[in-house]
């Protein structure tokens, strides 16, 4: 995988295109594919017509950011057709029913194009969904072979990068359980722009968030995968009412620290000074089952301190897990979710207060 990641990063670094689309991504793509609308009105139409469904509406058109999707095409003898566009980022069945049920209310009801490089995990239902890879090849087989206009040189590039896009976005897919959790840095440096690393780097922990979920279906909470600190996480965190407290129980890989957390949902103890911080740790220090490392990990914890935080509420021990692998990051969230449920069973029934919320990264 390393050299054709590195070839297929060589040519997007060649391609002006490539570069344009560094900074901005997804808003590039929609505002390129606007533009091809306008311009190139009849390869544009063979590109996307067949995707619209049978209806009527005022006229020929594109609008951007209707509703805050991303892009609706408009035909006088054809019903309208949304595109909602994601490039390197996961889509989510929430947004996607959102859009849904807005777009309905319109007076012309659209058929609904996802446009994305990975294949969603979830019945889309009304949503249709286009590769990245499918779209670069309705633009080739739309475009004049012999016109060598700059309007039609232009879509021809951003044809030949979205198909590279489509493989370098599919890369970071997770195809082996042998594989490390991270991307390394000797398969990045092939791209220059610090974005668009960064871009991958959080693809990536979008999608090893999603191998977890997939083996995890119960968990209270999803996993969820992000950037924090310029740094890619990965974390599984789950409410329960346990040893008379309210909180939130689970792990976080940042980077090369596996850490075990607890997020407390209790006032008295909650805050930023050095006496809520003090209060944090007796609480901690009395339950070190809140703590432990699953098996497959090292034990030996890491930094000077005895417990770190992030405050007001996040208290946290770390262990080093530098070439942690797919595997043994799915037997720890498996051995810490098992750890979380029996918590549940001990623990009394009570009502969970409103605060006692985990935002995901």
């Amino acid at each position: 995988m390393s050299e054709d990641f590195k070839a297929i990063a060589a040519r997007i670094e060649a391609n002006p295109l490539g570069r344009l689309m560094y900074g901005q991504r997804e808003l590039f793509h929609s505002n390129l594919i606007g533009w091809y609308f306008d311009q190139l009105p009849e390869s544009a139409d063979a590109t996307f017509r067949p995707l619209s469904a049978p209806g009527a509406d005022s006229r020929r058109f594109v609008e951007r950011e209707r509703g805050h999707m991303d892009l609706v095409f408009h035909w006088p003898d054809r019903a309208p057709l949304v595109i909602e566009n994601k490039v390197f980022s996961l889509p989510h069945r929430d947004q996607l029913d959102e859009y849904k049920a807005a777009a309905s209310k319109w007076p012309h009801r659209p058929a609904l194009v996802l446009l994305s490089a990975s294949e969603p995990n979830f019945d889309l239902g009304e949503w249709r969904h286009l590769t990245y890879a499918e779209l670069a090849e309705r633009i080739v087989d739309t475009l004049p072979a012999s016109d060598t206009s700059y309007e039609v040189e232009t879509m021809r590039r951003y044809a030949a990068l979205v198909a590279d896009l489509h493989q370098l976005v599919s890369a970071v897919d997770v195809q082996s359980d042998a594989e490390r959790v991270w991307l390394p840095d000797s398969l990045l440096s092939a791209i220059s722009s610090s974005q668009m690393r960064a871009a991958l780097r959080k693809a990536r922990a979008q999608r090893v968030a999603r191998v977890l979920n997939d083996l995890l279906p119960e968990l209270e909470q999803p996993a969820a995968g992000g950037m924090s600190n310029a740094t890619p996480l990965v974390e599984s965190f789950e409410y329960v009412y346990t040893r008379g407290m309210h909180l939130h129980l689970g792990w976080q890989l940042q980077g090369d620290q596996f850490r075990r957390a607890a997020v407390y949902h209790d006032q008295s103890i909650s805050g930023r000074s050095e006496e809520s911080r003090r209060l944090r740790e007796d609480v901690s220090r009395e339950h070190p089952e809140f703590y432990s490392f699953p098996a497959p990990l090292p034990q030996a914890v890491g930094g000077r301190k005895e417990f770190n935080h992030f405050a007001p509420s996040f208290v946290y021990k770390y262990v080093k897990a530098s070439a942690l692998t797919i595997a043994e990051l799915k037997s720890a969230a498996v051995e810490v979710h098992a750890e979380i449920e029996q918590l549940r069973a001990d623990g009394a029934s009570q009502d969970r207060p409103p605060e006692a919320v985990r935002k995901a990264p």
